[in-house]
């Protein structure tokens, strides 16, 4: 009974359509409705690119880091942001703005920056488990204004 609950409570976050890397169910919400993202089918060298629910704008970048920790960032462009185009795309090795064109190298999820990067999450609402993150979805939720005129792609 007990795992039919948590079976049911499991909500399996859709992957953005469109994107060239990252394919595969990477994320999913567990029995306190929060985003967990585990290590498994991450790599080093393919971002992940997901929406944290179906009806959310709110898209998020995973990777394995240089370090070997998950690493995690909002899919929009902080200097970009505000346009329709402020998303990325992965090409070879490197992350693509899809407004500006300004590229970077995926090492660029590993440490906080500014300027046209994408937009780091705050450490406050991530928590390491044994087997990937865990993101507060109630306080993720305040990154939803970042997306409202981030076009469908």
């Amino acid at each position: 009974m007990a795992a039919l609950m948590v079976v049911a409570a499991i909500l399996v976050v859709a992957l953005m359509p469109g994107k060239n890397a990252g394919r595969g169910s990477l994320a999913e919400r567990n029995q306190n409705g929060d985003i967990v993202v585990r290590g498994k089918g991450l790599s080093s060298d393919k971002v992940a690119f997901f929406r944290v629910a179906e009806d959310s704008g709110i898209e998020l970048l995973a990777r394995i880091g240089e370090d070997g920790g998950i690493k995690v960032a909002l899919g929009t462009c902080q200097s970009c942001n505000g346009s329709p185009g402020a998303y990325y795309t992965q090409e070879g090795n490197l992350l693509k703005c899809n407004n500006c064109g300004l590229t970077f190298p995926l090492s660029v999820l590993d440490s906080p920056g500014g300027g046209c990067h994408p937009i780091m999450i705050d450490p406050s609402i991530i928590r390491e488990t044994q087997d990937g993150v865990v993101l507060d979805a109630s306080a993720l939720s305040q990154y939803e204004y970042l997306f409202e005129k981030v076009a469908a792609h």
